[in-house]
């Protein structure tokens, strides 16, 4: 099974409640925040067991505001990930307004595995994590934002 056969993300409710805090936090100061979850394949779905905040740095530049993870903290992850048998397989972040995909986050993601999800929140976080959200799959030819709800994809558990 691969990522792009996933149906539904699962995730526990205190992954959510870390994310949540983690974007926040970084809201508060008028920043975008990566949190990244990684987890295994199980049948249709991919269970997240892992939040992860990396060593990033946030900039607001006239042109808005942009996050950028340094290769020795994606490294640090990757190892991370490979001695726990873990794949990453989701990317979450704020923005201080709308929920979409701006081109640097088409351009520049984290997660690069086929099938993998990439959720904007809104109003860096401050309605919740589901709250006006916006979920897009990586394919072959790009980001594709999702139609459904993000909690028709992503259930809490």
């Amino acid at each position: 099974m691969t990522l792009e056969e996933v149906a539904r993300f699962r995730v526990p409710a205190d992954i959510v409640s870390k994310t949540e805090v983690s974007l926040r936090r970084a809201g508060r100061d008028g920043y975008e925040l990566f949190v990244l979850w990684s987890g295994k394949l199980q049948d249709d779905s991919f269970w997240v067991r892992t939040a992860h905040v990396p060593k990033q740095t946030s900039y607001q530049l006239e042109t808005g505001l942009c996050v950028r993870v340094e290769g020795d903290a994606l490294h640090k992850l990757n190892m991370w990930l490979y001695e726990a048998g873990e794949m990453l397989a989701a990317q979450v972040h704020a923005h201080p307004a709308a929920a979409y995909h701006s081109d640097t986050d088409d351009s520049f993601p984290i997660v690069t595995t086929l099938g993998g999800l990439s959720l904007v929140v809104p109003d860096f976080c401050s309605g919740g994590l589901f709250a006006g959200s916006a979920a897009y799959r990586l394919a072959v030819d790009g980001w594709r934002k999702i139609r459904q709800a993000p909690t028709d994809l992503i259930g809490v558990c």
